[in-house]
Protein backbone atom coordinates (compact mmCIF):
# COMPACT_ATOMS: atom_id res chain seq x y z
CA UNK A 1 0.00 0.00 0.00
CA UNK A 2 1.27 3.43 -0.88
CA UNK A 3 2.08 6.57 0.99
CA UNK A 4 -1.37 8.44 -0.61
CA UNK A 5 -3.57 5.17 0.28
CA UNK A 6 -2.02 5.10 3.93
CA UNK A 7 -3.23 8.81 4.17
CA UNK A 8 -6.58 8.40 2.93
CA UNK A 9 -6.99 5.90 5.00
CA UNK A 10 -6.06 7.89 8.25
CA UNK A 11 -8.70 10.49 6.96
CA UNK A 12 -11.47 8.12 6.65
CA UNK A 13 -10.49 7.43 10.98
CA UNK A 14 -9.45 3.92 9.70
CA UNK A 15 -5.54 3.18 11.48
CA UNK A 16 -4.14 0.03 10.44
CA UNK A 17 -2.46 -2.17 13.00
CA UNK A 18 -0.24 -5.21 13.08
CA UNK A 19 0.47 -8.36 15.17
CA UNK A 20 3.69 -10.00 14.99
CA UNK A 21 4.88 -12.77 16.77
CA UNK A 22 8.60 -14.53 17.25
CA UNK A 23 9.10 -17.86 17.43
CA UNK A 24 12.18 -20.51 17.69
CA UNK A 25 12.97 -23.25 15.40
CA UNK A 26 15.47 -26.33 15.83
CA UNK A 27 17.08 -28.36 13.37
CA UNK A 28 16.64 -31.83 15.65
CA UNK A 29 15.59 -32.56 19.18
CA UNK A 30 19.52 -33.14 19.75
CA UNK A 31 19.82 -29.33 19.63
CA UNK A 32 17.09 -28.28 22.82
CA UNK A 33 17.48 -28.59 26.32
CA UNK A 34 17.32 -32.24 27.33
CA UNK A 35 13.78 -31.65 29.45
CA UNK A 36 12.31 -30.30 26.24
CA UNK A 37 13.36 -33.55 23.99
CA UNK A 38 12.03 -35.61 26.89
CA UNK A 39 8.54 -33.71 26.74
CA UNK A 40 8.33 -34.63 22.65
CA UNK A 41 9.57 -38.03 23.39
CA UNK A 42 6.93 -38.21 25.99
CA UNK A 43 4.22 -37.55 23.23
CA UNK A 44 5.84 -39.65 20.70
CA UNK A 45 4.55 -42.30 23.39
CA UNK A 46 1.26 -41.01 23.20
CA UNK A 47 1.07 -41.32 19.36
CA UNK A 48 0.83 -45.34 20.25
CA UNK A 49 -2.99 -44.14 21.80
CA UNK A 50 -3.83 -42.76 18.97
CA UNK A 51 -6.88 -43.71 16.86
CA UNK A 52 -7.45 -42.06 13.88
CA UNK A 53 -8.83 -44.34 11.06
CA UNK A 54 -10.19 -42.46 9.16
CA UNK A 55 -7.54 -39.08 8.61
CA UNK A 56 -4.72 -41.46 9.40
CA UNK A 57 -3.29 -37.82 11.30
CA UNK A 58 -1.76 -39.17 14.64
CA UNK A 59 -1.43 -36.89 16.91
CA UNK A 60 0.39 -37.20 20.36
CA UNK A 61 0.35 -34.16 23.29
CA UNK A 62 2.81 -34.07 26.44
CA UNK A 63 1.86 -31.45 28.80
CA UNK A 64 4.52 -30.30 31.46
CA UNK A 65 3.40 -28.63 34.65
CA UNK A 66 5.87 -25.79 36.78
CA UNK A 67 6.19 -28.73 39.33
CA UNK A 68 7.73 -31.11 36.82
CA UNK A 69 4.46 -33.40 35.80
CA UNK A 70 3.52 -34.62 32.71
CA UNK A 71 0.49 -36.06 31.19
CA UNK A 72 -0.12 -37.16 27.88
CA UNK A 73 -2.90 -37.84 25.27
CA UNK A 74 -3.81 -38.90 21.64
CA UNK A 75 -6.43 -38.03 18.93
CA UNK A 76 -10.06 -39.91 19.32
CA UNK A 77 -11.52 -40.15 16.10
CA UNK A 78 -15.31 -41.30 15.01
CA UNK A 79 -17.14 -42.37 12.18
CA UNK A 80 -19.05 -39.97 12.98
CA UNK A 81 -17.17 -36.46 12.75
CA UNK A 82 -16.67 -33.69 14.59
CA UNK A 83 -17.49 -35.89 17.96
CA UNK A 84 -13.76 -37.54 18.16
CA UNK A 85 -11.52 -35.57 20.56
CA UNK A 86 -8.01 -33.75 19.61
CA UNK A 87 -4.92 -34.87 21.67
CA UNK A 88 -4.92 -31.50 22.98
CA UNK A 89 -8.22 -31.69 24.20
CA UNK A 90 -7.53 -35.57 26.12
CA UNK A 91 -4.17 -34.51 27.53
CA UNK A 92 -5.49 -31.09 28.93
CA UNK A 93 -8.74 -32.62 30.46
CA UNK A 94 -6.93 -35.92 31.83
CA UNK A 95 -4.58 -33.30 33.41
CA UNK A 96 -7.39 -31.57 35.36
CA UNK A 97 -8.76 -35.60 36.06
CA UNK A 98 -5.54 -36.18 37.70
CA UNK A 99 -4.16 -33.26 39.30
CA UNK A 100 -6.60 -30.09 39.12
CA UNK A 101 -5.51 -27.02 37.86
CA UNK A 102 -1.81 -26.88 38.04
CA UNK A 103 0.48 -24.32 36.23
CA UNK A 104 1.23 -25.99 32.94
CA UNK A 105 5.00 -24.57 31.80
CA UNK A 106 4.79 -26.49 28.13
CA UNK A 107 2.52 -28.79 26.00
CA UNK A 108 4.43 -31.15 23.52
CA UNK A 109 2.41 -31.53 20.53
CA UNK A 110 4.09 -34.46 17.54
CA UNK A 111 2.17 -35.16 14.30
CA UNK A 112 2.35 -38.80 12.52
CA UNK A 113 1.09 -38.41 9.04
CA UNK A 114 3.09 -39.40 5.55
CA UNK A 115 2.42 -36.42 4.25
CA UNK A 116 3.13 -33.82 6.91
CA UNK A 117 6.66 -32.73 6.10
CA UNK A 118 6.78 -29.96 9.19
CA UNK A 119 5.30 -29.67 12.40
CA UNK A 120 1.82 -29.18 12.89
CA UNK A 121 0.12 -26.62 15.33
CA UNK A 122 -3.10 -27.21 16.88
CA UNK A 123 -6.36 -26.40 15.74
CA UNK A 124 -8.71 -23.10 16.69
CA UNK A 125 -10.88 -25.14 19.27
CA UNK A 126 -7.69 -26.18 20.78
CA UNK A 127 -5.88 -23.05 20.70
CA UNK A 128 -8.73 -21.50 22.56
CA UNK A 129 -9.23 -24.27 24.79
CA UNK A 130 -5.11 -23.78 26.05
CA UNK A 131 -5.46 -20.15 25.99
CA UNK A 132 -8.27 -20.26 28.53
CA UNK A 133 -6.38 -22.40 30.49
CA UNK A 134 -3.51 -19.75 29.98
CA UNK A 135 -6.01 -17.06 31.16
CA UNK A 136 -6.65 -18.45 34.30
CA UNK A 137 -3.05 -19.44 35.48
CA UNK A 138 -1.94 -15.97 34.24
CA UNK A 139 1.97 -17.28 32.89
CA UNK A 140 2.76 -18.49 29.82
CA UNK A 141 2.00 -21.88 28.47
CA UNK A 142 5.28 -22.39 25.63
CA UNK A 143 4.19 -25.00 22.95
CA UNK A 144 6.51 -27.08 21.03
CA UNK A 145 5.91 -28.59 17.99
CA UNK A 146 7.74 -31.42 15.88
CA UNK A 147 7.01 -34.83 13.68
CA UNK A 148 7.30 -38.27 14.84
CA UNK A 149 9.99 -39.14 12.49
CA UNK A 150 12.54 -36.68 13.60
CA UNK A 151 13.23 -33.30 11.73
CA UNK A 152 12.55 -29.50 12.54
CA UNK A 153 10.87 -28.19 15.99
CA UNK A 154 9.15 -25.28 16.67
CA UNK A 155 9.03 -24.07 19.81
CA UNK A 156 6.58 -20.80 20.78
CA UNK A 157 6.98 -18.91 24.07
CA UNK A 158 2.57 -18.79 24.86
CA UNK A 159 -0.24 -20.25 23.02
CA UNK A 160 -1.42 -16.39 22.37
CA UNK A 161 1.21 -16.03 20.14
CA UNK A 162 -1.24 -18.06 17.73
CA UNK A 163 -4.35 -16.75 19.22
CA UNK A 164 -3.58 -13.16 19.50
CA UNK A 165 -7.37 -12.20 19.88
CA UNK A 166 -9.07 -14.84 21.74
CA UNK A 167 -12.40 -14.88 23.45
CA UNK A 168 -12.51 -15.16 27.26
CA UNK A 169 -13.81 -15.59 30.04
CA UNK A 170 -13.40 -11.59 31.29
CA UNK A 171 -15.91 -10.99 28.53
CA UNK A 172 -18.82 -12.72 30.17
CA UNK A 173 -17.61 -10.51 33.08
CA UNK A 174 -15.90 -13.69 34.71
Amino acid sequence: MNNKALLVLYLHGMELREVKFTYKTYPDRQSMIESDALLLADADSALQAAYAPYSRFKVGVAIRTFEGKVTTGSNQENGSFPIGQCAERVALYRLMHEYGRPGIEAIAIVVDHDSQKTPASPCGACRQIIMEYRSFQEQPIRLLLGLKNGGEIYEFSDISDLLPFAFEGAFLGF
